[in-house]
This record gives C-alpha cells, structure tokens and sequence, in this order.
C-alpha cells in the first residue's frame, strides 16, 4: 500500500502543475484565466496565443495526466485482485484530481479534460485515443454545448472499456472521471442541447 500511496502522491502533484498557465505566462506574456471562461486549461491557453502556446499547452497538459499513470501500471504490474483494482483506479483519477482541485492556485483548477485525455491514453494503452477523437467528433457536430459534448463522450469512454472487459480498475476510474467531469462542468448543462443549423435543416418537414 505505501508504494501505491507514493504513486497517488506523484499522479495528484504531477496533474497539479498548470502547464498550460505557465506556458501562457512565458511565451505571451500574460495570464490566459482572464479570457473564455476563466479557466487555467489548454483552451483559453490556445485562444490567448495561438497555435503555439495552444499546442504546447495540450501536449503537457496530456502529459501530466499520461506519464504517472503509464509509469506506476508499469511498475506495479496488472492487478490480481480487487484491492489492486481499485488501487489503480485511484492512481489513474490522481492526477485528474490534481488538475481539477490544483493546491497551486488556492484548490481552483480546471475542468481536467486533458489530464483525463492522458490518464484514459495510459491505462488503455492507446485505445482511448482515437475512441475520444471519434466520440468527440462525432457529438460536437450534432451539436454545440461543449458539456455535453464531454460528458457524453465520457460515457462513451466508460461503456466501451465495459464492453472490451478492459478491466475493473479502468471502469472504476472512469467513473470516478465521470463525477469530476460532471461536477466541473454542471454550470453549463443548463444550455441544455444546442442542436447545430445542418441538423435542423434535416429534422424540418419540406413544406
């Protein structure tokens, strides 16, 4: 337990670190919380400076979630039993949590889908990848409320790594992901369903 306990210390600081505030403040100069929705995350990192400190931003941001997770499946081996089980979904939700509740910035962190992105790309060795570019793509063209958009993908997440039997720490993790994702993002589903113009067009009747 000590040396799981170690990993869940590293996961949680390694998400805590806002790289993509910092990457803000050293390549423009300025703090990317006063622009979009105030939040210390890859978008607003993008929207302040562009492609460059935008990407940088994502690329750390994944990383931080990515690196602890990978390194302590490595290290502690695949999980025998449910006590391992449950271990390791706790050290997959670390550095989201890190992310999302960053002792940084006074406990005021992010919405954690980057360092989610990361954590979902280690413990399903990849898979996740292109299952999130899918889901996400897929839902933000029907419509435009990105809560919506990021919780339905997270749902898609979990049931896949159900239906794949990818393990009961990954479904464990991802619903733990779920509540954090939800909670970080419940002042935006009052929008509700913002269905785009094209898919309108195809619901009205011809006249």
């Amino acid at each position: 337990m000590s040396e799981v306990t170690i990993w869940i210390v590293i996961g949680f600081i390694s998400g805590s670190i806002p790289w993509a505030l910092l990457v803000g403040k050293v390549l423009v100069g300025k703090d990317i919380r006063g622009v979009g929705d105030a939040n210390p995350g890859t978008a607003n990192a993008w929207k302040l400076g562009g492609w460059l400190p935008g990407t940088l931003s994502l690329l750390l941001e994944i990383s931080k979630g990515f690196l602890p997770v990978y390194f302590a499946l490595q290290y502690l081996g695949h999980p025998s039993d449910f006590i391992s089980q449950v271990s390791l979904s706790i050290i997959a939700i670390s550095p989201v949590l890190g992310h999302a509740w960053t002792p940084f910035l006074g406990f005021k962190g992010g919405k954690a889908l980057a360092s989610s992105g990361g954590s979902w790309i280690a413990v399903t060795s990849g898979l996740a990848l292109p299952a999130m570019l899918i889901l996400l793509g897929l839902i933000h063209g029907f419509q435009k409320n990105h809560a919506i958009t990021v919780t339905l993908s997270m749902v898609g997440l979990v049931v896949l790594a159900v239906v794949l039997g990818l393990g009961v720490y990954i479904a464990l993790f991802g619903l733990a992901n779920f509540i954090v994702i939800v909670w970080k993002h419940r002042s935006e589903y009052s929008d509700g369903v913002i269905v785009r113009k094209w898919v309108l067009g195809i619901m009205r009747p011809s006249p």
